[in-house]
């Protein structure tokens, strides 16, 4: 299905936020292609300067029942209603889903309202398909991994933001041959937005916090700091995980 002007789009995301930082230029391109854009988030309308934003964007903002994190039965059961609730009152013609949960029960929940266009975004691959498991984390990746097939069996189109994700979810089969897949550019940094400015004098500090594994980019930052200590000796490069 080839979406055309009026016809209405909603991106479904797990932390409200991110629907400005990063899919704000997406959500400002689909409106001027003539689009209807809605959003759904947890706790997106308490957040009264966040949805007064994307309203003047043009974005109708909804709320949802979404557990962002770990497996409760219960949460992940209302959460698929609440996204099966939400679809049919809108009369949606295209879902787009981005992070774990909200790929796994939003596109469950667009197929069982019988949106012709369901489109997922794989930002990442997270906690569960990184490092040796066992025990409860090896139930965990179990599961996730079944949810991902079962889920991205009802796409229409799979977006990956990185090729060596793509390369391991058709190797693991978590996506069959049938369903189409494309690697796009990755969030970033919009450099228009984010201005380039000079290397101020002095002991200037860099941070970078995340769990000390090669996947979060450890390796780059470090990489990083080597040069920029080459141009900049006195500045300091902290590392916290």
């Amino acid at each position: 299905m080839a979406l055309g002007s009026g016809d209405k789009i909603l991106v479904v995301a797990g932390v409200p936020r991110s629907l400005v930082n990063f899919r704000g230029p997406l959500l400002k391109s689909l409106i001027s292609h003539g689009l209807s854009v809605h959003v759904a988030a947890p706790d997106l309308l308490s957040n009264q300067i966040l949805s007064s934003q994307l309203m003047d964007w043009g974005v109708v903002p909804h709320d949802i029942t979404l557990g962002r994190t770990g497996v409760n039965p219960i949460t992940d059961v209302l959460t698929l209603i609440s996204l099966y609730k939400l679809f049919r009152s809108l009369r949606i013609d295209a879902v787009l889903t981005y992070t774990a949960k909200p790929v796994i029960y939003g596109t469950l929940a667009a197929w069982l309202a019988g949106i012709p266009s369901r489109f997922a975004l794989i930002t990442g691959l997270g906690y569960a398909f990184t490092g040796k498991a066992s025990g409860k984390r090896s139930a965990l990746r179990f599961i996730l991994r079944s949810l991902y097939r079962l889920a991205l069996a009802h796409s229409k189109l799979v977006l990956f933001q990185n090729p060596d994700d793509e390369k391991l979810f058709r190797e693991l089969a978590i996506l069959s041959p049938s369903i189409e897949s494309r690697v796009v550019n990755g969030s970033g940094v919009n450099l228009h937005h984010f201005n380039r400015a000079p290397f101020r004098k002095g002991k200037v500090k860099f941070l970078m916090i995340a769990r000390l594994l090669g996947d979060k980019g450890v390796r780059e930052y470090v990489k990083a700091a080597a040069l920029v200590k080459k141009r900049h000796p006195d500045a300091i490069f902290i590392l916290v995980g």
